[in-house]
Parts: structure tokens; C-alpha cells; sequence
């Protein structure tokens, strides 16, 4: 009897802690600065930078991508993909690559289309306001890739 109540409780916990959900929130609106550590909804087209540089400084290893209003667009925010194999990962990038190599898959486990396809990340912002000569920062931990 305590062993299924354990199991019980362990899925109770286990469901809870899904990925928090996200604010929706307008691009343009998503780097202000009280946005800082909140989880947002932005949609936009993720593109692969010429350089991409991976690391696991948060705990995870996780690539940089510029996640663009539109195709075309100027307006911009870095997005921290996990590295991976499932939903929501970037295949390991190869030293050497080429763009056509990277793999960045939806909450689906499908593979989007870089500089393409319109989607919705949700994740937590890290925002640092801009300072004397300092441009600033603004960057999104992402969470989930949705088509």
C-alpha cells in the first residue's frame, strides 16, 4: 500500500512540473527591462549565426541563435537552445559546420526551417538595461519551440 501511494504522489509531482507557461508577449515588448526573469511567449524566425558558440554555464549545455521579429527584420534577441537529441534541442554542432547541418527541433520533435518558419518560443528573459557605453543584453533561456 505505501509503495502505491508513493508511486501516486511521485506522478502527482511528476506532472506538476511541466515547463512553466509563458506570458504572451509582443516582440518589440519582450526585452524591456521588466521583463527581466519573467517566462514569455515571443514568435518570431530563429536564424543560425555565422559563429554559434555553445556552453553549459547555466547548467545545461546550450547554443546561441538570433531569434528575429521577421524574416528580414533587424529586431532581434539571442535564444539559448538546449543541445540534445529530443523536443525542443539543437543537435550538437560540429566544429566546422554548415548552416544546412543544424537541427533545431519544435515541442513536437519536428525540425524547423531556419530563417523560415514563424514560431513561438517560451522561455525565461535575462535582460541587463544598456549603461553609459554598454549596448546591454538581452537574451531568452528557451523552453519550448512551437510551429
Amino acid at each position: 500500500m505505501r509503495n502505491i501511494i508513493f508511486v501516486a504522489m511521485a506522478s502527482i509531482i511528476a506532472f506538476g512540473c511541466g515547463s512553466t507557461p509563458g506570458t504572451p508577449t509582443e516582440f518589440a515588448n519582450a526585452c524591456n527591462a521588466d521583463n527581466e526573469k519573467k517566462t514569455l511567449e515571443v514568435s518570431g524566425v530563429l536564424q543560425a549565426q555565422t559563429g554559434i558558440f555553445c556552453s553549459n554555464t547555466s547548467g545545461r549545455m546550450e547554443c546561441g541563435f538570433d531569434f528575429f521579429d521577421a524574416v528580414g527584420s533587424e529586431k532581434k534577441f539571442s535564444a539559448e537552445i538546449e543541445q540534445g537529441s529530443g523536443a525542443n534541442t539543437v543537435d550538437k554542432i560540429e566544429k566546422g559546420f554548415k548552416k544546412e547541418d543544424i537541427k533545431v527541433r519544435d515541442n513536437a520533435g519536428n525540425q524547423i526551417a531556419l530563417g523560415a518558419d514563424k514560431i513561438k518560443l517560451t522561455g525565461k528573459m535575462s535582460i541587463v538595461a544598456p549603461f553609459q557605453s554598454s549596448p546591454g543584453v538581452c537574451f531568452m533561456t528557451v523552453e519550448k519551440i512551437e510551429k
